[in-house]
């Protein structure tokens, strides 16, 4: 089962207003050719970075395992590992496009990630392991 990566608005301006800054400073200002490199590659870069991101942002139920995709990073957990999952706003997460989270706590991992149908993924997890405690209190406590 597959639950869908939330993307949050500011993750949007981020991504698009590096690109319109970009754009507007190749086109509309008189760069050297040095400048004009460094808006390119900072253009680059940021498309390298947060495109993926967006295209490929989703935890799946794979199994007896969780698996958290988020452009180019991977990682897994075991669903019989994990012992509680709340949401939560925490900002300090680099796993989540949104400030809408849920903490994945296990015995010896922990995940800030944001989905677009946490009650269902918080419903599916409970069925798999019965022993997660679902709560309603912030990560890193």
């Amino acid at each position: 089962m597959v639950f869908k990566g939330k993307i949050g608005v500011w993750f949007w301006l981020v991504l698009i207003g590096g690109n319109l800054v970009a754009a507007y400073a190749c086109f509309h200002e008189q760069l050297k050719v040095g400048e004009v490199l460094g808006v390119f590659f900072t253009f680059l870069l940021l498309n390298i970075i947060c495109v993926p991101m967006v295209l490929w942002n989703y935890v799946q139920i794979d199994g007896e395992k969780l698996l958290f995709v988020l452009g180019f990073c991977k990682d897994s957990m075991k669903v019989e590992d994990i012992m509680e999952v709340y949401k939560t706003h925490n900002p300090i997460a680099a796993g989540a496009l949104s400030l809408d989270r849920v903490c994945i706590r296990a015995k010896r991992q922990e995940w800030i990630v944001s989905v677009q149908d946490k009650e269902q993924l918080f419903h599916e997890l409970k069925r798999r392991n019965p022993k997660i405690q679902i709560g309603r209190t912030a990560c890193s406590r």
